[in-house]
């Protein structure tokens, strides 16, 4: 009987918790939706890596590219790896050239390294 009682009481304690834990993504969506890039990014990493809500990739490239579409420079360099190993999307490395380009020229410094070692394999 104890047993039961406790595994209650957790269960009560978890579910109350579960508003605050779903809130942050409320609050990130909402400000995706009105146009933040920083937050459109973090949603689209969200639905990439599926840990916080459904593993979604079509919903992932909606809202990393909207980020990415208003010079987000961490969209952008990510877009580029997306498109690099064809993660939910079909491998182009044309495209990834594209979208690491951009963040390049925005100093990010990985992106420009990722070019370098794209430009290093055409040479191979």
């Amino acid at each position: 009987m104890k047993k039961i009682i406790s595994s209650a009481v957790v269960l009560v304690a978890l579910l109350a918790l579960l508003p605050s834990c779903r809130s942050p993504v409320a609050a990130v969506r909402k400000a995706a939706e009105q146009g933040n890039a920083e937050a459109q990014y973090e949603l689209g990493l969200d639905y990439m890596a599926g840990s916080i809500v459904h593993q979604d990739f079509d919903e992932a490239m909606k809202w990393l590219r909207k980020a990415a579409e208003q010079g987000y420079a961490r969209a952008q360099f990510n877009l580029g790896v997306v498109y690099e190993v064809g993660r939910g999307v079909p491998k182009d490395l044309t495209e990834s050239a594209k979208w690491y380009r951009k963040a390049a020229e925005q100093g990010d410094a990985c992106a420009q390294r990722q070019l370098e070692i794209m430009e290093q394999d055409k040479k191979k």
